[in-house]
């Protein structure tokens, strides 16, 4: 009985994630509060002991402040919550104006600075509970999506995305929508596609990643992200293996090139070798047939 409990409040906590939110703001919020409250403790002993020693032997002393306990249940009451604060101030103002001033000064620290400073925490952490909660759910709703068009257009069935896969990915309309909703602009992805499939280790060959890598490089193109050490690096890495893959394509190219034109020079040469041959030979034979034709003319 009490799992079945446990499991419907389970259910009533992912059903209402507003919920959610305060228990995990509160619970983030534990620290701050945990030393802003010992920071008023730490205040209110230290006027307390002031109060004590000043009002010693009055009639208000015998009232409020008889003992640093109770002085520091008067300064939590009637200073901190301010619960009818006129009773201190105007006892302490008919015993002196200095004392009143100072339980005003104790007024306007701790309850108008420290407890507006603890709400001011409060606000702010569940600020950033309710923002990282609204971003996990947003990423959520999108990784499911893509897994979805992943399963549909996996040709290898493999659970790795090529490039051909992540364009086919790309064509897909609820894929594209749910990128959108994270802010990642899709054009702009298709034209970084070499730079995401482009080999780490400068090779020609284009990578294949595991989703987890796909989504964790695909929410890196969020238009709201800012730019880091991290990108700078990546950036100069891939500008790096890119020239040198084309530094590697143009000596190649030049190789081929100069075999060629040693080859195409050498064919030459051979060509003109052969013909100066052939007319040498021409000319040795018209000399021996002259000479034939004037023996037999003598």
């Amino acid at each position: 009985a009490r799992l079945s409990r446990m499991a419907r409040m389970a259910r009533l906590l992912r059903a209402m994630p507003e919920l959610m939110i305060l228990i995990k703001g509160i619970s983030a919020a534990t620290r701050s509060v945990f030393f802003t409250l010992a920071l008023l403790v730490l205040l209110m002993y230290i006027f307390a002991i002031m109060f004590t020693q000043l009002t010693r032997e009055t009639d208000v002393g015998e009232e409020f402040f008889n003992k640093v306990g109770n002085s520091m249940y008067t300064l939590l009451v009637y200073g901190t919550l301010m619960d009818q604060i006129t009773l201190p101030v105007n006892a302490l103002g008919q015993l002196s104006y200095l004392y009143g001033a100072l339980f005003l000064f104790f007024v306007l620290l701790a309850a108008l600075t420290l407890m507006n400073m603890l709400i001011g925490v409060l606000t702010e952490v569940v600020s950033a509970v309710a923002a990282t909660e609204k971003e996990t759910l947003t990423v959520t709703f999108v990784r499911n999506k893509m897994q979805e068009a992943l399963k549909k257009i996996d040709q290898d069935g493999d659970g790795t995305i090529s490039k051909r896969e992540f364009e086919k990915i790309l064509e897909n309309k609820d894929a594209t929508e749910a990128l959108n909703e994270v802010d990642v602009d899709v054009i702009g992805l298709v034209d970084f596609a070499d730079f995401i499939f482009a080999d780490e280790d400068g090779g020609k060959e284009e990578r294949t990643l595991d989703f987890g890598k796909f989504m964790e490089v695909v929410l890196q193109f969020r238009g709201s992200n800012n730019a880091t050490v991290k990108d700078i690096v990546n950036l100069r890495k891939f500008v790096s293996n890119s020239l040198k893959v084309q530094r590697d394509e143009l000596q190649e190219l030049k190789e081929l090139v100069l075999t060629r034109a040693a080859y195409t020079v050498t064919a030459a040469r051979v060509s003109a070798t052969g013909a100066h041959g052939s007319h040498g030979d021409l000319g040795a034979h018209g000399g021996t047939a002259a000479n034939s034709h004037n023996r037999h003319a003598s």
